[in-house]
């Protein structure tokens, strides 16, 4: 029997991981005590070695300039184009991060 779960892509780390269906989706970033907003789509898929994100409406420079990201043992770190950390996110709740720092959080967006 085959398993259902995706393999790791390249960037990610070779060891226990949140699955990647608990973070890849359609997330809401909000920043603590309101101001910055942003889309983001983290993909499931695996393209050229590495998850892609989409940033959308979003004017937090270290965000709009994330291209991929990958799990990690507690959250999810977002990477820009060179594979550097652009920020990281620990789990807080189910649907729920929350920046390392508590500057920033993500829920799930609905579908529109």
């Amino acid at each position: 029997m085959t398993s259902c779960i995706p393999p790791p892509a390249a960037s990610e780390p070779q060891h226990q991981t949140l699955a990647v269906d608990q973070v890849a989706g359609y997330w809401a970033l909000s920043e603590a005590g309101g101001g910055s907003r942003c889309q983001l789509s983290l993909a499931n898929l695996i393209i050229e070695g590495v998850r892609p994100v989409l940033v959308e409406r979003c004017s937090v420079p270290a965000i709009a300039e994330a291209k991929s990201w990958r799990a990690t043992t507690s959250g999810f770190e977002l990477l820009s184009v060179d594979g550097a950390v652009v920020m990281t996110f620990r789990r807080t709740a189910v649907d729920a991060f929350e920046e390392a720092a508590g500057r920033y959080r993500l829920t799930r967006a609905p579908l529109s």
